[in-house]
């Protein structure tokens, strides 16, 4: 491989919006702290960058001052999930090893329970070699990633490995990867971010530190590019970092105008029977899983998608062996606001790839290949991000965190899943990677914010200290509701230091701070999302007396035409709907109930989309439908209306039986109940409307008759 630009290291941005010209100087100030600082230092394997200052750096061993530090907690035993690898053709020049999991991971991005894959991907060169490795996969899967390299003779023939993210669950199998492939000329290019991570944990672990020894490590840059032996064009890197990801790099290779597009574009699905490495289903196969994972991961960071997307500036087109993909007529509007919208965000600066980039199909880590659905993905992407960038300038809620391992950024995200979903937007900052300046622009424009933490040593680490003095002395910061989250591994100090300090100072908290020891379970998630939820509710309570009054007004002006009180005239069962999903468990009044179908039977829910429960009925979910007796119906309404804090237990000090099947509650004084089975999901407006399968069921009173839920008007429950 021939060896473009990369010839020197220089400190990759560590924010994705860069900053104005007029700004950049005091930009930079603020980020390194005010000192100066080398460009890069060297070690045995390559130069490395120094570790970038901002409010502080987590050390996931150590806190800024030695303290007396608890015994450690043996943390859970290290799970391993089952799963299926192969190689695939992309195309002829570019392989897919994909690595596909049917279980269910435990983070919230999975909650549609369709497995994932881990996609890496081999490039040739002219004589048909493998010479790039593109990414390696999380160890959590059972699979011999080396060996299947291997076996398809790439382990003798590669000469580069290119990491698009980097994460300490990939690293063993790096370490792997590079130990097979040693030989004279090897070289790892990664963003500097990553290789800082990877310098960090170098030095502590002896297996991944002999790996890299003679492996030439150097970091990409913006602008950076390589060529394979014999090609006459190459591949170009593209720095889309966010903060939960700030080592994020796309990857594009001119000569085939496919765009590995790291976490961007990815789906959570194992692709089950899919023989293709491509997105074959189409939209429909796929909207759903695309959707999903956007909504979890890349919607609390849409200020930051924004400006990745208009650095990748992509031109969807059609090629030859994309099998069609047509114009981009219904991209070009969403696309052209968000463009709109990243020059309000970043001041007019330069900040992204100044060309357009031809792109036929898009490589990400997870999911299929898009090619089929090309155009219309990126066309959603652009509308998707406009619409949360819009939503943040309306009310926003900050996100704040550092995290050690991971687990507290896991936090993060389930609690953005749960403010996103009321409709408020989020904004999000990594403390290790942002400035002083980002964090009080954050604090002064918010209508809520929420700090997590992990507990090291007994204490906050310096940045969480830093962020915490800031809010103290921010004065919208002590207007807004707010609240503390953060994980631990035995006794969890900082949460309680976050709580005691901010109610100390009067601040008001729209949630009970949330702790989690070690993993996140799915219960917990459910916690956070709720959590999320109760402060976005809570934000908009104003707004929400603002729209029933407007309510009102429309059922005045209606009157005359009589469509608002006709459609109140529409009546349906008065049901309490019961899911269970690992330890997490919830329930909801439902009466936009309706059968749907004989056979197979089944029958239409309407869910509306800001409700806890929505996100516990993906398709495949189950859940009972219990539909309540007339005259036994109010004990159960009064229950279930009660305020509940988040995951608490809806039927405390009720009489009720579980289903054996679904494992929900079925509440014994009911006329009836069925169990069933999501088959579908339809956005409607502000809900979803579920058409599920029913599977079983049964009469619980023979002679009662169903409650009915009566309406005055057809513009509220």
């Amino acid at each position: 491989m021939q060896r473009g630009s990369l010839g020197s290291v220089k400190p990759a941005a560590a924010s994705v919006i860069g900053p104005a010209p007029r700004r950049a100087a005091r930009y930079a100030a603020s980020r390194s702290g005010g000192h100066n600082r080398s460009a890069a230092t060297r070690t045995a394997h390559g130069p490395v960058p120094q570790p970038r200052r901002q409010l502080g750096t987590v050390a996931a061993a150590s806190t800024t001052d030695v303290q007396p530090q608890a015994p450690a907690q043996t943390p859970p035993p290290e799970v391993k999930y089952a799963a299926d690898i192969s190689i695939l053709p992309v195309n002829k020049r570019v392989d897919v090893v994909r690595v596909a999991c049917r279980d269910r991971l435990p983070e919230v991005e999975f909650n549609q329970r369709h497995g994932t894959t881990s996609n890496a991907y081999l490039l040739k060169n002219t004589s048909g070699a493998y010479e790039v490795l593109i990414d390696v996969p999380n160890k959590v899967f059972d699979v011999d990633f080396v060996g299947q390299l291997a076996s398809a003779g790439a382990t003798s023939t590669l000469t580069t490995i290119i990491i698009t993210r980097l994460s300490p669950e990939r690293l063993p199998v790096l370490a792997r990867v590079l130990e097979a492939c040693k030989k004279e000329g090897l070289q790892l290019l990664l963003s500097n971010p990553a290789l800082q991570l990877l310098n960090e944990r170098a030095a502590a672990n002896e297996a991944l530190s002999a790996a890299l020894q003679g492996v030439k490590v150097e970091a990409i840059n913006r602008g950076s590019d390589v060529k394979l032996a014999g090609a006459s064009k190459g591949l170009r890197f593209v720095l889309i970092p966010t903060p939960r990801w700030p080592d994020l790099v796309a990857v594009y290779s001119e000569q085939d105008n496919i765009l590995f597009s790291s976490n961007f574009f990815s789906a959570h699905t194992a692709m089950a029977g899919a023989s293709s490495a491509t997105d074959s289903g189409g939209w429909d196969a796929y909207a759903a899983d695309w959707r999903n994972y956007y909504d979890c991961m890349l919607a609390p960071v849409a200020r930051q998608v924004a400006t990745a997307l208009d650095r990748l500036n992509i031109n969807a087109t059609s090629s030859p062996e994309a099998g069609g993909g047509g114009g981009l007529a219904q991209a070009l509007a969403p696309l052209r606001r968000l463009a709109g919208l990243v020059r309000d965000l970043t001041l007019g600066a330069d900040d992204g790839v100044a060309e357009p980039l031809t792109v036929g199909a898009i490589a990400p880590m997870h999911g299929p290949v898009v090619r089929q659905s090309l155009t219309e993905l990126v066309g959603r992407y652009a509308e998707w991000t406009a619409r949360q960038v819009e939503a943040s300038g309306v009310a926003a809620v900050a996100v704040l965190y550092a995290s050690a391992y991971g687990n507290t950024a896991s936090l993060a995200q389930a609690i953005s899943r749960g403010i996103t979903k009321a409709g408020v937007g989020v904004e999000t900052l990594n403390l290790e990677q942002c400035g002083q300046d980002e964090l009080e622009a954050a604090l002064d424009r918010c209508s809520g914010f929420v700090l997590g933490s992990p507990t090291l040593g007994g204490h906050m680490p310096t940045q969480v200290q830093t962020a915490l003095g800031t809010i103290m002395r921010n004065a919208n910061a002590r207007q807004v509701p707010c609240s503390v989250f953060g994980s631990f591994g035995w006794s969890g100090e900082a949460v309680d230091m976050m709580e005691r300090r901010l109610k100390d100072a009067g601040f008001r908290f729209a949630f009970d701070p949330v702790r989690c020891k070690f993993k996140p379970t799915q219960q917990t998630l459910q916690v956070c999302e709720e959590s999320g939820l109760d402060l976005a509710q809570d934000i908009r309570k104003k707004k929400k007396r603002n729209e029933r009054v407007a309510a009102e007004k429309l059922s005045v002006a209606e009157v005359g035409s009589g469509k608002a009180l006709a459609l109140g005239r529409v009546v349906g069962s008065l049901c309490v709907l019961t899911g269970r999903d690992g330890d997490a468990e919830g329930a909801m009044l439902a009466s936009w109930v309706s059968q749907a179908s004989f056979n197979p039977p089944g029958l239409t829910v309407a869910v509306k989309q800001d409700r806890a429960m929505e996100s516990m009925l993906p398709v495949g979910a189950s859940f009972n439908l219990n539909i309540l007796a007339e005259g036994k119906e109010r004990a159960v309404m009064k229950q279930m209306l009660k305020p509940f804090k988040p995951a608490e237990d809806r039927f405390a000090g009720m009489d009720v039986q579980r289903s054996e099947s679904t494992g929900a509650v079925i509440i014994p004084d009911s006329a009836a109940y069925v169990e069933c089975t999501v088959v579908s999901r339809m956005e409607a407006g502000d809900h979803v409307v579920l058409y599920a399968q029913v599977n079983d069921g049964k009469v619980l009173n023979q002679t009662g008759q169903s409650a009915v839920h009566y309406r005055r008007i057809g513009t509220n429950y």
